[in-house]
Formats: structure tokens, C-alpha cells, sequence
């Protein structure tokens, strides 16, 4: 696992098609570890992020049960953290620091749906989400600058992010030319492309709408 957290963070994406989402929270934190043990600060907090959402997804499936509070609370704080952690990550690459932001937007968004079917956590939610849509809105516009001086300069376009839904690598996942809350109201994209369970899928959905 040490030897290629890419790899890593691949089987724990196969263990999240197949529903396995708390085996997959565990495969990406040790893809995280791995990654931040060879110095990738980056991609090892992308995996942080994803191990977040794979709990969340866990979480919002079962938020009926006895656990279940215990269950949501564990899952914000590592969400919370792994937000945290993105603020002093730098590089040079540029593409992969505007994916680790696409990223950042999408545990914000299920960590709004979340806090927003809680009892005392609405107003947390619509901050969380007004973080996230500002976020993206600037991640978004910046692509679209580098974009049109890369035409400007006679250079070809940057490839689309995210090319398949299934099987695609760490630096293959959704990025800043995606980048939208608007995204998140669509079916296929959250379900297909960002393999979310129904469950959190739902959770936010009805944030999406309520919030309005």
C-alpha cells in the first residue's frame, strides 16, 4: 500500500462504486499517510477529502441507526479537518492544486447536507455551502483566465479533468473546469461521476432545496 498510494487511492474509489464506503474511508487514509509520508502534501489531503466523503456517504446511510449521531459527529470532524488541512497546501502544479480546491467544494457541499439535517446545524450548513460556491465560483473563473491567455498565446486547451467515471486515477478526478455548485443538483454527476450513496445524495438534495 506504502509503495503506491496511487494505487491506493484507486482500490479505495473500486471499494466506493461497490458501496463499500467505510472500507474505503480506511483504504484512503492510508493512501493519505502513504502520500504524505513521500512529501505529496496535495494528493495525500485529496485522499483525506475523499476519505471524508466515503464516511459521509457511510454516515448518511445509516443516521437512523443507534449509532448513527455518533456516527455524524465523527464524520465532521474529519471532514472538518481535512477541510482545515487544504489551506497551506502549495506547489507548483498547477492542475493538481485546482483539483485539491474542486475537491475541497465537494466535502464542503455534503458536509452542508449533513449539518443542514441536523438539529442545530443549519446556519453551519449555509456557510459551509457559501464557502463552497465561492470557492468554486474563483476556482472556476481562474481556469477560464489561464484558458484564454493559453488561446492569447497560441497554445491548445488543457485536456478535460475527470475523462472516465470508472477506473480514472487521483490526477484524473473531477477539476476547475467542472467546477460548480450548480453541479451538485445534477442526478448523473453526484451519482455517477462523484459516487455518493443515495443516502447522502438525498441529505443533500433536500439542502439544496430547502436552503433556496
Amino acid at each position: 500500500m506504502s509503495r503506491n498510494p496511487y494505487a491506493a487511492w484507486e482500490w479505495g474509489m473500486v471499494e466506493r462504486v461497490a458501496g463499500g464506503f467505510d472500507r474505503a474511508s480506511e483504504i484512503h487514509d492510508l493512501a493519505a499517510r502513504a502520500f504524505d509520508e513521500i512529501g505529496d502534501r496535495p494528493r495525500s489531503v485529496i485522499c483525506a477529502l475523499d476519505r471524508g466523503l466515503d464516511l459521509a456517504s457511510a454516515a448518511a446511510a445509516r443516521k437512523r441507526d443507534d449509532d448513527g449521531g455518533r456516527r455524524l459527529e465523527t464524520t465532521r470532524k474529519i471532514l472538518e479537518d481535512a477541510i482545515s488541512s487544504t489551506v497551506d497546501v502549495k506547489g507548483r502544479d498547477v492542475g493538481l492544486l485546482q483539483r485539491l480546491v474542486a475537491k475541497e467544494g465537494e466535502a464542503r457541499v455534503a458536509l452542508s447536507g449533513l449539518l443542514w439535517n441536523t438539529e442545530t446545524g443549519r446556519g453551519l450548513a449555509e456557510t459551509q455551502f457559501g464557502t463552497a460556491c465561492a470557492r468554486l465560483d474563483e476556482l472556476n473563473a481562474d481556469y477560464r483566465t489561464r484558458e484564454a491567455d493559453k488561446i492569447r498565446r497560441g497554445g491548445g486547451l488543457t485536456a478535460p479533468s475527470g475523462r472516465a467515471s470508472l477506473g480514472y486515477s487521483i490526477d484524473d478526478i473531477v477539476g476547475a473546469d467542472e467546477a460548480s455548485c450548480s453541479r451538485f443538483k445534477n442526478e448523473k454527476f453526484v451519482s455517477e461521476k462523484l459516487v455518493w450513496s443515495d443516502g447522502l445524495r438525498m441529505l443533500v438534495g433536500k439542502f439544496l432545496t430547502l436552503s433556496q
